[in-house]
Parts: structure tokens; C-alpha cells; sequence
């Protein structure tokens, strides 16, 4: 903006927008006039770079580095020559430096809270079974919280931005194998086994658990549930859990986290209700008795 200028102490300096300097790439400030927070140039002369040059060879210098460029949505890699906080001469890098392009863009993601990455259920999911486990058993387990993952992004996102320039480019990182491999190869065995992602159910099906949830959740038709005669137990039973069981329009009709007493139970007044809606499926009095086949699927 004519008449804006930087100086070398890295302060905002005006002149008038009618002054005829205020359009000259660099002056030489000899009187300045505070009015508030704002500084006015009152004596100033035009100043070219051959003369800086010989008159404080000392002050400047090169600096190389990368930075995010929003309007690109790229990170673009620049050699600078600099006098104090001053940009002289820029350039761009052609061959950058892999790892510092990796960091100015991991950066780049974590200043925007992780929303480009691919939070799929199944990233979301690592998230929050390691959570729970941290709950259960302490720091052995890794923060994986969006506050977490955040702050520590040049540590476990920034190896995996090699090579990369583009914000949307982080969109294709499989953030699922990036987290469990926050794990060692042990820990992964043991939440597999404490807080599976999917239960198995009752003829060759499985359903997924919501983690994220305050209760951890399976959402499946009450159907699928036919021949399970209660729910199994996530870490040992530890960590609570609940069946919500849906209608065939996959509507909620109940949810328990006792399904051996909702079948012996609330189960009547569900099926009930679901044979008249529903008259073409089967509705057995005793749906936790293994064999039991649903018609109409």
C-alpha cells in the first residue's frame, strides 16, 4: 500500500498518501512522529539497495525457509534477503528442503484444527478406543485427543508430509494406520481384543461400536440380534456398553445395555409393536435362543 512502510526495528511507519515518497521501495527514515499507536514519517529520504549494501554490509543476510501460503493452500519454499525483520529480495526454492516443507505444512494443518485430514469413522474410532483405554489405564496410553494431536502434529503428522506441498493433498493420508501406528504392535493387540471396533453377531454378521459416544454404542436391527443372548463385555467389562436395536426401516425401538434381561423383558412390548408393524418379519417370543431366523430380510 503506498505510503505504508516497515522499519528496520520491525515497526508500521506511514507517510501521507500524498507525499511523492510513499511510493519508493525503500527510504532512509531520519524523523518520526508518534500519533497514538501509529507512527508518522516526518523526514525521510529515497534509499536504494547498492548503498544499504555498503553502509551496513553486517545487517544483512540470506534466510531460507517455508512457510503456508493460504491463498495457494500450499506451502511455498523462499530464499530471502533480509535486514532485520525487512525483505529485501525474495525467491522462490525450486528444490526445497522435503522435511522443512513437511513441517510448514503440518503446521499448516494443526493451525487448522486437523479438519483436512480423513476423520473417517474408522480414525475416529482409533481415537476414542484409545481413549477409553487411557481412561482405564493411564499414560501408558497416548493422548489422541484433537487437542493432543494438535500441538504434537510436527511430532507424528509432519513424517508422514514428505513429498507433499498441498493442504488437500493431507486429505489422502490414511489417518487410520497413521494413529494405530501411534501404537506398538502390542498395544494394538490388546485394544483389538479389550475394545473391538466390530462385534460379530449371530449369522455371519458383525456390527460396529461407536466409541465416541458416552456409552459405547452398537446400533444394529433387533433382528441381528436374534440368537445373541447377551452382550459381550468390552475390556473385561470395564467399559460400559449398550445395543441400540433398530426397527427393519432401521428406526431405534430400544436401547439396553442389559440384553439378557430387555429380551426376558422390554422385548414383549417391542414385539408387539414390531408385528404390527412389520407382520411379514418374524417375531419370536424368545429371540435369544441360538438358530433363530428372521423372514421377510
Amino acid at each position: 500500500m503506498n505510503g505504508a512502510f516497515r522499519l528496520a526495528s520491525g515497526q508500521g511507519a506511514r507517510l501521507p498518501a500524498t507525499d511523492p515518497l510513499g511510493k519508493a521501495p525503500l527510504l532512509a527514515v531520519a524523523e518520526l512522529e508518534l500519533q497514538g499507536t501509529e507512527a508518522r514519517i516526518r523526514t525521510a529520504a529515497p534509499l536504494d539497495l547498492a548503498a544499504l549494501e555498503r553502509r551496513f554490509p553486517e545487517r544483512l543476510r540470506w534466510e531460507e525457509g517455508a512457510a503456508f501460503d493460504a491463498r495457494a493452500g500450499a506451502v511455498v519454499a523462499r530464499r530471502r534477503r533480509m535486514f532485520g525483520p525487512l525483505v529485501l529480495e525474495e525467491h522462490a526454492l525450486p528444490t526445497p528442503d522435503p522435511a522443512t516443507v513437511a513441517m510448514a505444512l503440518s503446521s499448516a494443518v494443526a493451525e487448522r484444527g486437523l479438519r483436512d485430514l480423513d476423520w473417517t469413522d474408522a480414525a475416529r474410532g482409533v481415537q476414542a478406543r484409545v481413549g477409553w483405554m487411557r481412561r482405564l489405564e493411564g499414560e501408558a496410553w497416548p493422548d489422541l485427543s484433537d487437542a493432543a494431536l494438535i500441538a504434537t502434529a510436527a511430532d507424528w503428522l509432519a513424517p508422514h508430509l514428505h513429498g507433499l506441498t498441498k493442504l488437500a493433498e493431507a486429505k489422502a493420508l490414511d489417518l487410520t494406520a497413521i494413529l494405530r501406528g501411534l501404537l506398538p504392535w502390542e498395544m494394538q493387540r490388546r485394544l483389538d481384543a479389550a475394545l473391538p471396533a466390530r462385534i460379530e453377531l449371530p449369522g455371519g454378521r458383525s456390527a460396529a461400536v461407536d466409541y465416541a459416544r458416552e456409552v459405547p454404542t452398537l446400533e444394529a436391527r433387533a433382528q441381528h440380534l436374534f440368537g445373541l443372548p447377551e452382550l459381550p463385555k468390552l475390556a473385561g467389562g470395564r467399559v460400559p456398553f449398550q445395543a441400540a436395536l433398530l426397527s427393519p426401516a432401521g428406526r431405534p425401538v430400544a436401547v439396553t445395555g442389559d440384553l439378557a434381561g430387555f429380551w426376558r423383558g422390554g422385548w414383549a412390548d417391542v414385539r408387539k409393536d414390531m408385528r404390527g408393524r412389520y407382520p411379514k418379519h418374524a417375531w419370536p417370543e424368545e429371540p435369544w435362543r441360538e438358530g433363530v431366523e428372521a423372514k421377510g430380510r
